[in-house]
């Protein structure tokens, strides 16, 4: 058994320097996609909002006629955008917010085009070729570019007041964040003793333990602490309070448990009852309002 305890502390060891360095390729990576969005930035800064849009009609021209293949791969967590104002006043603003994105490492924003008047064909090819989203402040969309954008599947954002179209283009951007998974206390255990049954050739290691927060739900998932270090994760394979099979036991009540793999338990060690939820990552660009 203990022999078996070493080797399960050893692998715990060997994944949490895996984790460990898994981050730090991903912080390299991260650090490395921000460097090179500041040197794009910074290429367009001293360009005016016209000499801007021959830089990207230029750059995107190519990319527009692309074989879907390289589309789909151009695509993966990038929101491309459309951006129509009515005047160029309201473009340049609009740009001036946009400029200040500074999340790449979460999610890329591509301004793909950008310009005056309503919403036009040329508009929704370029959206479609990028698989992009229209944004369009103070400019319409008649009705033949309405069912056309419905038909291809394009999204077309009409406001009137800029904010509302930045919150708009925040949504859009979390929508393409990967939920995360969050883990919820549900309940808290003592381990006060240790002992083992045996089931057919097996012993069983049972911590009897006393629920001093919450409380313990078989259908849940667990972690066993020891030292305030996590060693392990997972289901119990039992639940009982004196001899009866148990769902649920509650603040303040002994109970005896087993856990769906053979480690042995220490007196102090914590049981955590909890669960797990995925939830939608929001981005943290912050534009100012």
């Amino acid at each position: 058994q203990r022999a078996q305890e070493v080797v399960s502390w050893r692998t715990y060891v060997e994944q949490q320097e895996k984790m460990k360095k898994d981050l730090e390729v991903i912080e390299a990576k991260q650090k490395e996609h921000r460097v090179e969005y500041e040197k794009q930035q910074q290429k367009l800064a001293h360009l005016t909002w016209r000499q801007r849009k021959a830089v990207l009609y230029k750059a995107n021209k190519q990319l527009m006629f692309s074989r879907p293949k390289e589309k789909t791969e151009m695509d993966e967590n990038t929101l491309s955008v459309i951006v129509k104002g009515d005047v160029d006043g309201s473009v340049e603003a609009i740009l001036n917010i946009l400029d200040s994105y500074d999340c790449e490492d979460e999610c890329k924003l591509d301004i793909v085009y950008f310009g005056m008047g309503d919403i036009s064909e040329n508009d929704i090819s370029l959206a479609e070729a990028f698989n992009g989203v229209i944004f369009g402040f103070s400019v319409k969309a008649n009705e033949s570019i309405k069912k056309l954008a419905d038909k291809k599947g394009i999204k077309i954002k009409l406001h009137n007041i800029i904010y509302k179209l930045i919150e708009d283009l925040k949504d859009e951007l979390n929508s393409r964040l990967p939920p995360t998974l969050v883990e919820t206390t549900v309940g808290e255990a003592s381990v006060l003793d240790t002992f083992s049954v045996t089931v057919g050739k097996n012993k069983i290691p049972v911590a009897g333990c006393r629920v001093h927060k919450g409380l313990l739900d078989r259908k849940m998932k667990f972690k066993l602490i020891r030292n305030r270090d996590v060693i392990w994760k997972g289901c119990l394979s039992s639940l009982k309070h004196h001899k009866d099979d148990v769902q649920v036991i509650k603040t303040g009540m002994d109970c005896g448990l087993s856990l769906d793999k053979n480690l042995e338990f220490s007196i102090g060690d914590e049981i955590i009852c909890y669960e797990e939820k995925e939830v939608q990552q929001t981005t943290s660009w912050d534009p100012g309002f």
